[in-house]
């Protein structure tokens, strides 16, 4: 897809502030039903300000067009306050992602009403590295583990693709949980129930009863 440096900045700093007031700075709960074992696991997937900008695909360069390194908080604050980031101050990737990743983006920020399907990720994508995959039939997010931990991830791309091609074991979701990311207490608010789901009725591992408080 054509896609113009000012669209892409444009496309930044609006989806900037829905990230924000949504995702960042936050934790969300998976809770499905593992299609292979038929038990009921979950996944925690943080969203930090300095996630941002590999979202968007966008690399910020210096005063001679040369990439920067470094700037993942600087991007952020950019896109959400003036002095805006400008076309001048970004390119593209080079590997032809960043109008894809941008295209996907504003979908992302709706990814607790949207998601209904997780799995595994099946590695049919040489460009893509994740873990696993949450999402719907429309679109998708790329998650991958935090190093030395089982079950906390971070996301990698968001993806407008049908879920069911990028995973092995596609589960459904049965309800997603959203707290702030440095709450130590427990998942209160829910932001997702499947349909014909009652979480209160559904049999909860142990470490999953620890972690959340359904009302």
């Amino acid at each position: 897809m054509d896609l113009s440096k000012e669209q892409a900045v444009n496309t930044a700093i609006r989806c900037a502030k829905e990230y924000k007031s949504k995702l960042a700075n936050t934790r969300i709960l998976i809770i499905y039903r593992d299609r292979a074992s038929n038990e009921i696991k979950s996944l925690e997937i943080l969203f930090r300000p300095s996630n941002f900008q590999h979202l968007t695909g966008l690399l910020m360069v210096d005063d001679n067009g040369q990439e920067r390194s470094g700037t993942a908080m600087e991007f952020y604050r950019r896109c959400l306050s003036i002095p805006f980031i400008t076309k001048d101050e970004i390119i593209f990737k080079v590997d032809g992602t960043t109008p894809l990743k941008l295209g996907a983006l504003p979908s992302l920020m709706d990814l607790t009403k949207i998601t209904k399907i997780c799995g595994n990720y099946n590695n049919t994508k040489k460009s893509l590295e994740a873990d696993a995959i949450v999402g719907g039939v429309n679109f998708s997010l790329a998650i991958s583990k935090y190093e030395n931990s089982s079950h906390e991830f971070f996301p990698r791309s968001a993806l407008m693709e049908d879920i069911r091609s990028l995973v092995d074991n596609p589960s459904q979701v049965l309800g997603i949980l959203q707290k702030p990311v440095n709450d130590d207490g427990k998942y209160m608010q829910i932001k997702y129930v499947a349909k014909g789901i009652t979480l209160k009725k559904v049999a909860f591992p142990p470490e999953l009863e620890d972690v959340i408080s359904i009302s």
